[in-house]
């Protein structure tokens, strides 16, 4: 490699040395990468049953708040 300066042969020498922390990082990220992916997959395929569970819960809080309003006007003297 004659064409290539000694300077840069040097610096990629060295960057060869502390890439390793970085190669472990990637690894790191990847598997992230991954367990997020699978995370998704597995909330996307439970989507029907999340949102039938939210609708519950919205019906529910609106029945409450009309009981709620039923004891306020009973209370209140039929205002």
């Amino acid at each position: 490699m004659p064409w290539i300066p000694a300077w840069l042969r040097r610096r990629s020498r060295v960057s060869l040395v502390r890439q390793s922390p970085r190669s472990s990082g990637r690894r790191e990220a990847v598997e992230a990468l991954r367990r997020a992916e699978q995370a998704r997959t597995e909330g996307m395929a439970r989507a029907d049953e999340v949102a039938a569970t939210a609708e519950r819960l919205r019906q529910c809080r609106s029945e409450n708040h009309f009981a709620e309003r039923i004891r306020i006007a009973m209370m209140e003297g039929g205002n």
